[in-house]
């Protein structure tokens, strides 16, 4: 038997009959901003272009450049430029993407310039500093990720370790329910106005006096003190942070006028958890696009202008808003290593169009990716269809990577009428009717769970028993069956004896980690 052939085609073409030939048409092909392919020329001597994303221009000679794939440790890869001095050792004889294993090995080397024109060695030199910079023509220098590297970010990202999460709820969006104790936000605001949502309190206290309330919010519910709490659990490496689309004003102008109305200021915060306290102290973060212009379920969460209203999918604009929100919270932090990923829309509700969600994914997979960003995207279903037919038609490996399913698993509404013994029992069909029966393609994420029972959102297990064996089992089944991972709603509450609030859960002993990591 001869060898197999497999011929991929730019475009459709002409069609003929040829036997034993097999074609296919892909539904969603790949699209890229460089129509260059790695392997493909680039340019030579005299100039280059743009390579795909995770590639490079090399120079193999004066004559012929090449798009190349990047070392996997190694950013910032520069043609054509030498690191000046510096030098700790040269190598003879190895491979681009051997130099940057090698400098990676180096005590002390922080970048290295590769050169090619030995016509018979390669000459790897290992850099101590990446200060000096001058052109130099066949040469490539690269710098050395050593923080990406040893980050669990990019443990995670790589499938190498699961996302163990906390929601850091009512922070950069506010939930009066969860953070009413928050006295500067909330003192002169009606607790009907204030549990609609932040547009509502906006327009309630003005510009003026909200963006103070605001800040003041922002300062001191969620602080690094927290961050690090979190981190000195040794069994949660990552946070999951919801903001609002406004939260983009803070830098860039965006469509529409919705979003004047409310307060600026919570981009320094995302800053500074992403870039600062999470890669101090080495936390992953998920950004969740919580709450999107229009609205995309009507809930407080998402800070609607009328609570009920779910106008996301009816407006060109607003579909268009929440593409800018993805493309720009994926630009801004493609170069973080403590940067994870993000998740595309949280909860849309049935009034929300699912066709145009479906296609949103579509267009902010290609935006992100656009930007150089291979982060993790997260894609959640309807909030009524939280189950693995919910997922049919969306975004789906190995045409998509990075992709995570998002679900989210609370055991309240809808179980009213059920005992804790029957709950407990029931977590059992809900791991093997739904967990199990997820889509193989994607990873699984449970972004949200927690350890309230019904009768409603405040209720809590009596018997103490049953309320630590609710959390072990939902540990072990999330451990088991969310390839992604898993994330608790939420760290901290006003009412700190509330089963939502982690940070009591860990303090009192009501939540066991005794589990074997990975």
């Amino acid at each position: 038997m001869g060898k197999t052939h497999c011929y991929l085609k730019s475009a459709v073409g002409t069609k003929k009959n040829i036997p034993g030939a097999v074609s296919a048409e892909v539904a969603s092909p790949r699209t890229s901003s460089c129509s260059t392919h790695v392997g493909g020329y680039c340019g030579n001597k005299d100039g280059f272009i743009c390579c795909p994303y995770g590639s490079y221009c090399h120079p193999w000679s004066t004559g012929y450049y090449q798009c190349i794939k990047a070392p996997k440790y190694c950013s910032t890869q520069l043609t054509d430029i030498d690191f000046y001095g510096n030098d700790l050792d040269v190598v003879y004889g190895l491979h681009p993407t051997g130099c940057c294993e090698k400098c990676t090995q180096t005590t002390g080397c922080v970048g290295y310039t590769f050169v090619n024109d030995n016509p018979v060695k390669t000459a790897c030199y290992l850099k101590s500093s990446i200060d000096g910079k001058r052109r130099s023509l066949g040469a490539v220098s690269g710098k050395v990720d050593l923080t990406g590297i040893s980050h669990i970010q990019a443990k995670i990202r790589r499938g190498e370790a699961r996302a163990r999460a906390v929601n850091l709820g009512a922070w950069l969006v506010s939930e009066y329910w969860m953070s009413w104790d928050s006295y500067t936000l909330w003192q002169d605001v009606p607790t009907e106005i204030a549990s609609q949502g932040e547009h509502a309190v906006m327009k309630h206290l003005g510009k003026e006096k909200g963006t103070a309330a605001f800040e003041e919010h922002r300062e001191t519910w969620i602080t690094e003190s927290d961050i690090k709490e979190i981190a000195d659990t040794g069994v949660l490496n990552t946070v999951r942070v919801p903001v609002g689309y406004w939260i983009i004003r803070d830098a860039v102008d965006s469509p529409g006028d919705e979003g004047d109305v409310y307060a600026r200021g919570g981009l320094k915060y995302l800053d500074v958890l992403i870039n600062d306290w999470a890669l101090k102290h080495n936390l992953a973060v998920i950004v969740s696009l919580h709450a999107h212009q229009g609205s995309q379920n009507g809930y407080a969460h998402s800070a609607p202008v009328a609570v009920g209203a779910i106008d996301w999918s009816s407006s060109n604009a607003n579909i268009n808003s929440s593409l800018e929100f993805a493309t720009f919270i994926a630009g801004r932090y493609k170069d973080s290593p403590a940067f994870l990923g993000l998740g595309l829309m949280n909860e849309p509700a049935p009034l929300t169009d699912r066709k145009v969600l479906l296609s949103y994914y579509v267009d902010a997979y290609r935006r992100i990716r656009a930007t150089g960003n291979d982060c993790i995207i997260s894609v959640s279903p309807l909030v009524t269809e939280q189950d693995p037919k919910g997922f049919d038609g969306i975004i789906l490996a190995p045409v998509y990577e990075n992709v995570w399913n998002e679900i989210h698993a609370y055991f309240m509404r809808g179980y009213e009428d059920k005992g804790e013994a029957w709950i407990l029992e029931h977590l059992d069909t809900y791991k093997t009717e739904n967990l199990q029966r997820q889509s193989p393609g994607n990873r699984l994420f449970v972004g949200q769970w927690s350890m309230v029972g019904p009768p409603d959102e405040k209720g809590m297990f009596q018997d103490i028993g049953c309320f630590h064996e609710l959390g072990r089992k939902q540990l072990a089944m999330f451990n088991e069956e969310a390839t992604g991972g898993w994330a608790f709603w939420s760290w901290r509450h006003s009412d700190e004896t509330f089963t939502w609030s982690l940070r009591t859960l860990i303090r009192y002993n009501d939540l066991s980690f005794s589990f074997e990591l990975s």
